[in-house]
């Protein structure tokens, strides 16, 4: 774990000298608009996938096969994201942000765009599920390099007193492009009627996101190169072997982000993933209370994600992630004690989700982006967050609200309690082992030592 302390960080003080105000403020917005449409084919895919794609693409099956084949090809798309993230992220490392972030978003976009023109089974038969899972498979790896691109164009672009601020934003994007798929998805359904909904009208969300598609690459297309990017390739410390680098000089740096995405995205996902299954099975509430409470839990993330952000610049990165962590802990008791009435109430259940993901994730996921930047060199930067973050992603959103389906069947809350306790203790371990880094750690540390260090 030395490299947290006698290593150059991956941003020196004037890594965005000579950079205009305007300059960083379209990379937050390039940034911003990425994980906007990532997650924006995330919630409407996995909304389609429950309601729509077995009877359009796999009516050869039983409804409840048919379901089944539906949902599975959601989870495709997560299981090729951390071997997406290291490819993506070495490439990033290699030949440059910017250009990994345009494909990114094309390959994301476009998938997402050919979704909604894909001939249906009866149509063109097996060929019609095989297609949708290529797809999937291209949406995965798309979104496997594009959250820790976009966070590092963010925080790389950003002024030093800025980094906690605009690399939250890419955080921002994707709670605001969940509510956007959800949403967008419902509101057709409710225009027109079943047979046209599920013959035609399905397709018109996958269709608009090339709006989102057309305008985000625009926005990189015209961005230059990132300044910390720039610089190593000036003083050639760009490296050929990121992963092996990575694995060898930064193992306790990777180690933490890894922990510490399990912890925030195993309590993401089980408010946005489980907490609609226990809402509708558990308490009773309908499909329209369970959605008043997602959006809820979203939007409030979408709202305290930048201010987080921006409160780490002034306090560090560690003390509000931590605060995070450890809220999430004790709120995991006093959030399941809220719903564990008789006869609870949808008010309450909304609370639940906005004051569990809008508060405890967002204080997590708002510093992070910054925060795991921080943490390593620029000249691996993108592979260490690539295989960090992607593998913690996988094992945090698949693991835990597969374990806490599992808790649910159980009359009481106490063991889905001590799940979300634990995973937050989790992320909290991570976060310590990460050590504590702000901007001004940063800059203290790039003074000291050189980048060939």
């Amino acid at each position: 774990m030395t490299e947290r302390t006698n290593t150059a960080a991956s941003l020196p003080p004037n890594a965005s000298a000579g950079r205009s105000p305007a300059e960083s403020r379209r990379a937050g917005r390039a940034a911003f608009i990425g994980t906007l449409l990532e997650y924006y084919d995330f919630s409407l895919y996995a909304s389609a996938a429950s309601v729509v794609f077995a009877s359009v693409f796999f009516s050869g099956s039983s409804a409840f096969l048919g379901t089944l084949q539906a949902v599975a090809t959601f989870a495709v798309g997560f299981l090729v994201r951390p071997i997406g993230g290291v490819i993506l992220g070495s490439l990033g490392d290699r030949i440059g942000r910017k250009k990994i972030l345009v494909f990114t978003m094309l390959l994301m976009g476009g998938a997402t765009l050919l979704v909604g023109l894909l001939p249906s089974y009866a149509q063109i038969g097996w060929v019609a599920p095989l297609l949708l899972v290529l797809l999937r498979v291209l949406q995965g790896i798309g979104a496997s390099g594009e959250y820790g691109g976009a966070a590092l164009v963010a925080v790389e672009f950003a002024p030093s007193k800025k980094r906690g601020l605009l690399g939250s934003l890419p955080g921002m994007g994707a709670a605001l492009g969940g509510v956007l798929g959800s949403l967008s998805l419902l509101l057709v359904s409710a225009v027109m009627s079943q047979e046209s909904f599920l013959s035609w009208g399905w397709r018109i969300p996958f269709l608009f996101s090339v709006v989102i598609l057309a305008y985000g690459l625009w926005l990189r297309r015209t961005l230059p190169e990132t300044p910390a990017f720039e610089k190593a390739q000036k003083t050639e410390t760009l490296t050929k072997t990121p992963i092996r680098d990575v694995l060898r000089q930064q193992p306790g740096a990777l180690i933490a982000v890894l922990v510490m995405t399990i912890g925030q995205t195993g309590i993401g996902y089980f408010y946005i993933v489980f907490m609609g299954t226990f809402g509708t099975n558990q308490l009773g509430f309908g499909g329209t209370e369970v959605l008043v409470g997602l959006i809820a839990a979203q939007l409030t993330n979408a709202v305290l994600i930048p201010l987080f952000g921006s409160l780490s610049d002034r306090v560090g990165r560690q003390p509000v992630i931590i605060f995070g962590f450890l809220y999430s802990a004790v709120f995991a008791w006093a959030g399941m004690a809220m719903l564990s009435g008789m006869d609870t109430p949808p008010l309450m259940f909304w609370l639940v989700m906005a004051m569990g993901n809008g508060i405890g994730v967002a204080a997590i996921f708002g510093p992070m982006g910054a925060y795991v930047i921080e943490l390593f060199r620029t000249q691996h930067a993108y592979t260490g967050l690539g295989l960090g973050r992607e593998g913690g992603n996988a094992i945090g959103a698949a693991v835990v609200p597969v374990i806490a389906v599992a808790l649910a069947f159980d009359d009481t809350t106490v063991w889905l309690s001590l799940l979300i306790c634990v995973v937050s203790l989790l992320g909290f371990a991570g976060t310590v082992l990460a050590g504590r880094r702000t901007a001004s750690d940063t800059e203290a540390t790039e003074a000291k030592t050189p980048v060939s260090a």
